[in-house]
């Protein structure tokens, strides 16, 4: 049985004018220095509560095997080397329990946009997205597993005012498909802005949906291109982009409230998933019907030039009616 000195209230270092106290074979490697100190060689197990009262630095990994990891009220997580993000759950709201998260605009002033982004480890971890250089809202991002799956500066055009854009890049749009966003960010006589591929030709050259160009020939491109993204933002929620009516094979999970845009009809549509099945709306006004309606309920096929009326064939429970095409 040994001696517990500390128990009895006695202390080895009272009279001890060394710089520090050490405990095993070891050399400080940090600033400690006074007789207060102390250095431990080896593993420290301490079986009760220990206190810290000053700053706990910790040079590797914490692991804990307990229930939970637990910060008081109104504490904040600070994360990065300049203290500039931070998580918190705030209790000063009497209505309401917030878990919150920020950017101080304070720490640095050119790079403080607020973004959560969401997806797989290895596309996002030390990557520069180059998707937030001109965003100065907070952003909520979810993007599809690959992440972003090209970036070059050395995309042209084969010439002005047109819409097809070209990569010297070997196999830069081998796995593209229509509806992918592009993204311009520099560029001789390239117009800055945000794209989606119209025709994926072949792994050097796409189609774009409108012309990427200012007054002449683009040199210097500088693109970045992601499959599915999906934004929300306090101004706008933006919605993965289709190429095709969308349809369940291209969701994870069959389930009503799913919503898209599909982008290659000539106006755009907007769909969403109910009673099991897909609808739209068309982007511009008018009346508009699925294929599969094209034939009236009385047999007549509606063609150019038609004439149409509207019968109403339902009401609905909560007082408004459906009503359906008839060609006159």
């Amino acid at each position: 049985m040994g001696l517990n000195l500390f128990d009895t209230g006695l202390s080895i270092f009272a009279d001890v004018t060394i710089p520090y106290h050490t405990f095993g074979s070891a050399t400080t490697v940090h600033s400690i220095g006074v007789s207060g100190d102390v250095l431990i060689g080896g593993v420290l197990e301490v079986q009760g509560r220990a206190y810290f009262d000053g700053q706990l630095d910790i040079k590797g990994n914490i692991l804990s095997t307990g229930t939970y990891f637990r910060m008081s009220d109104n504490r904040e997580i600070k994360l990065g080397s300049g203290n500039d993000t931070s998580l918190l759950y705030q209790a000063s709201d009497a209505d309401a329990k917030i878990l919150m998260g920020w950017v101080d605009e304070s720490a640095d002033s050119g790079n403080n946009v607020p973004a959560f982004v969401f997806g797989e480890k290895t596309p996002l971890v030390g990557v520069d997205l180059g998707l937030f250089d001109e965003v100065v809202q907070p952003h909520i991002v979810t993007i599809e597993n690959s992440g972003k799956y090209a970036a070059v500066s050395n995309a042209t055009s084969t010439g002005a005012d047109v819409a097809v854009l070209t990569t010297a890049t070997a196999g830069t749009f081998t796995n593209a498909v229509v509806g992918d966003t592009v993204r311009v960010t520099a560029g001789t006589n390239a117009t800055v802005g945000w794209y989606f591929i119209d025709v994926a030709t072949d792994q050097y050259n796409v189609t774009l949906d409108r012309n990427w160009c200012t007054g002449g020939a683009v040199s210097g491109g500088t693109i970045v291109c992601f499959h599915k993204l999906s934004m929300m933002t306090p101004k706008a929620i933006y919605l993965p982009i289709y190429d095709t009516a969308p349809a369940d094979s291209d969701i994870d999970i069959n389930m009503d409230g799913a919503m898209a845009l599909e982008v290659t009809q000539a106006n755009g549509r907007l769909y969403w998933r109910a009673n099991n099945g897909w609808h739209y709306v068309d982007a511009t006004a008018g009346l508009s019907m699925p294929a599969s309606e094209r034939v009236d309920p009385k047999g007549k096929e509606f063609k150019i030039g038609s004439e149409v009326k509207l019968i109403v064939d339902r009401i609905n429970e909560d007082g408004s009616f459906h009503a359906m095409p008839y060609r006159r």
